[in-house]
């Protein structure tokens, strides 16, 4: 099944809960930066070293592992939680 038709069968509570998971994936991707950036500081004392900047192109590739992982954990159950409270 292509990815186009893969979502289009989706239902909105689906959407829903990839968006919600996305949206965690997207603040752990940022901690994850951060705390890289405090390890980068920490181990690298030198004046002219180059600063450790996180573009959102950097989190964004960090969030979408992070989202295959917890949907695949998780998803299963929220949908099911979801589809019986509404």
């Amino acid at each position: 099944m292509k990815f186009g038709r893969w979502l289009n069968s989706l239902t909105f509570i689906d959407h829903v809960i990839i968006l919600l998971i996305f949206s965690i994936s997207c603040w752990l991707a940022h901690i994850s930066m951060k705390g890289f950036r405090k390890l980068v500081e920490k181990t690298n004392q030198s004046p002219y070293a180059a600063e450790f900047r996180s573009s959102p192109f950097i989190i964004f590739v960090i969030a979408v592992p992070y989202t295959v992982i917890i949907y695949r954990i998780f998803g299963i159950y929220l949908t099911e939680l979801l589809k019986s409270t509404f």
